[in-house]
């Protein structure tokens, strides 16, 4: 491939969905994903090359010791982290500082941070809900049938918590699809059923090309439109039992269960079709259209495991856009 290691990294993180920012070894600004930048309100500021702490000249000390600990080569990382921010309202962060090499040799540190606000607040809701019944019952117990009704009502409140928890934790919020975690979970079920039944597991890849391109000229809010009409595209034309997930960018991925080299290859080949056709309009204008290349794998021929089956259908995907290449 074209591009050195770090020109990669940071593309990817100028696309990536969250919010991550690369800095170097002096705390410049590399790259940020947009979620960054519109996180912390730099859209206006002139942030690239910039010193992170002279875009942030009120950045906590402690904060200052953790960029340290990662330009010294550690991992630091937190699954929950509260932050009481100047106007009175308090956030939650999963956060994690990683240093990143180029040639061996540390170039910087990578920053990541999930807002998990909401994901507290519901847990701290049912906590709230749990602590109020569970007094009720003490203070009540007169109205001992009424308290078992209300704890009833409470319970099916904090399961159904869950499951849109669990919902959003495995789908990609811009598109509806799975993303790349269920993804690897429902790879590694599925390969293990196939080698137990003795069945096939088919894998298409599926990538837009000039993407980066469209967003750049269009704007991330158009590719984001054209984003949405891939997935449904996907979702309009594959098997009820298969599986469409977003894999990250403008990357998408379908498993088929037990389907064929041959069955997988033209179900590729007809996604790959309808993307090439597809008609996008956004703010009253037509989106240029975009190609589609593909990739394909199959357990068992092209892997014994959905790591392998990843690698293989990555390497056939970038062989197809090689040729697509050679082609122009």
């Amino acid at each position: 491939m074209q591009g050195s290691s770090e020109e990669l990294l940071r593309v990817f993180i100028d696309q990536a969905p969250v919010s991550i920012a690369m800095f170097d070894m002096e705390m410049r600004y590399i790259a940020a994903s947009r979620r960054w930048v519109s996180h912390y309100h730099l859209e206006q500021r002139n942030w690239r090359g910039a010193s992170h702490y002279e875009v942030f000249t009120d950045l906590p000390d402690r904060w200052r010791a953790i960029h340290r600990r990662g330009l010294e080569g550690e991992v630091v990382s937190t699954s929950e982290d509260r932050f009481d921010r100047s106007d009175g309202t308090v956030q939650w962060l999963r956060w994690e500082v990683r240093p990143w090499f180029h040639d061996e040799k540390q170039g910087g540190i990578i920053i990541f941070s999930e807002d998990i606000s909401g994901r507290k607040q519901s847990e701290e809701r049912i906590l709230q809900l749990n602590a109020e019944l569970e007094g009720r019952v003490l203070q009540r117990t007169g109205q001992l049938e009424e308290t078992i009704s209300r704890l009833k009502q409470a319970l099916a409140s904090a399961e159904e918590l869950r499951k849109e928890l669990r919902e959003q934790a495995i789908r990609d919020p811009l598109t509806g699809l799975f993303n790349r975690r269920f993804l690897e979970e429902s790879m590694s079920h599925e390969v293990a059923r196939a080698r137990r039944t003795g069945s096939q597991l088919g894998v298409i890849m599926l990538d837009m090309d000039k993407f980066k391109h469209l967003n750049d000229t269009c704007g991330h809010q158009a590719g984001d439109s054209l984003l949405r009409a891939v997935a449904h595209v996907l979702v309009s034309n594959i098997r009820a039992g298969d599986v469409a997930c977003r894999f990250g960018g403008d990357e998408f991925i379908v498993l088929m269960p037990g389907a064929s080299l041959d069955s997988v290859t033209r179900k590729g080949h007809q996604l790959c079709d309808l993307l090439n056709a597809l008609r996008v309009e956004f703010d009253h204008r037509q989106l240029p259209q975009l190609g589609c290349s593909m990739g394909v794998a199959v357990y068992p021929g092209n892997g014994a495991t959905g790591a392998e089956l990843l690698r293989s259908v990555d390497l056939s995907l970038y062989q197809d856009k090689a040729g697509a290449a050679r082609r122009q």
